[in-house]
């Protein structure tokens, strides 16, 4: 399959519930360039390129004053080597070493715009979706670069990926950090070959409880990973469900973070516990796949 912390639980959930809620914006073109008179600009520049609410974007040189309002592009942009261009962080960034001493914007989906205009940020990295409407309008009128992502699967992880490191003149390490997701993949579809698929619940949390459906990276982590998702027929990307659809489907292991609280009629059931990285779809994705790989085929990954 190849493809081109403890206080971060509540976000991922409230995240997961606005990815498949919201709808993009309609497509639109904006001339959005940064411009530094004091360097050069790489063979990349001008670059025209499209954010995940369909607006064109055009940028004459690499930004050099970035806020994320994004775990997964702040962590991509640090993999990068990028830390020292970012000027602000998340209130959900609290628990990263290298920004969290930068000054905080408050909650990604609902930041505090005075706080953020006045850091002079050059790029704003925000979620697509009918929660980014005030967010873009205001950075418009305040002529601030903005490039909305919205990380649904695998794939649109590995474009937001390659679509950062071309803004931001990174490139390599760009190809770098995709080319070890995809290579992750396929060690693990291989070593998983002809395996059983064991039937998996991914649990979120909340009461009742949510779980992770189809469309979702989520989902096809759980499908790399040499299991089958036992809610993949679900309506929604990530949905309620009652206790009762835990058993009538015959649910072989629940897969779940450390944050994650599991209603006390689920907790006798087989379980395992991941780190809470997984549900942050960034660079970490290859890790991630091996990590749920070992808990559905222990045998397979010791």
């Amino acid at each position: 399959m190849s493809i081109s912390k403890s206080c971060r639980l509540p976000f991922v959930l409230t995240l997961l519930v606005i990815f498949w809620t919201c709808q993009s914006s309609d497509s639109n073109v904006t001339s959005t360039a940064s411009e530094d008179p004091g360097t050069f600009p790489s063979e990349l520049y001008p670059l025209l390129i499209t954010d995940d609410s369909r607006t064109i974007h055009q940028f004459i040189s690499a930004p050099k004053r970035i806020i994320s309002l994004v775990p997964s592009a702040t962590e991509t942009l640090l993999s990068m080597d990028l830390g020292n261009n970012l000027v602000g962080r998340t209130e959900f960034d609290i628990a990263t070493p290298e920004i969290r001493n930068l000054p905080s914007v408050g909650l990604g989906m609902n930041p505090d715009l005075e706080i953020l205009l006045s850091l002079n940020p050059d790029l704003v990295i925000g979620f697509s979706g009918e929660s980014d409407t005030s967010i873009t309008r205001h950075l418009k009128n305040s002529n601030i670069t903005y490039f909305m992502i919205r990380p649904d699967k695998l794939e649109d992880a590995v474009e937001i990926i390659k679509r950062l490191s071309l803004i931001t003149d990174r490139k390599s390490l760009g190809d770098s950090i995709i080319l070890n997701i995809n290579t992750s993949l396929e060690i693990v579809q291989q070593k998983i070959a002809n395996k059983v698929r064991p039937r998996i619940a991914y649990v979120l949390g909340g009461e009742p409880p949510w779980v992770a459906g189809p469309g979702t990276y989520i989902h096809q982590l759980i499908i790399a990973g040499g299991g089958q998702n036992i809610f993949d027929d679900l309506e929604h990307k990530y949905a309620p469900v009652s206790l009762e659809e835990f058993f009538v489907r015959k649910l072989d292991l629940i897969l779940l973070t450390e944050n994650t609280r599991l209603p006390n009629a689920l907790k006798h059931l087989r379980t395992f516990t991941i780190s809470s990285s997984v549900e942050i779809p960034g660079p970490g994705l290859g890790e991630a796949v091996f990590e749920i790989a070992h808990g559905i085929h222990p045998q397979v990954f010791p």
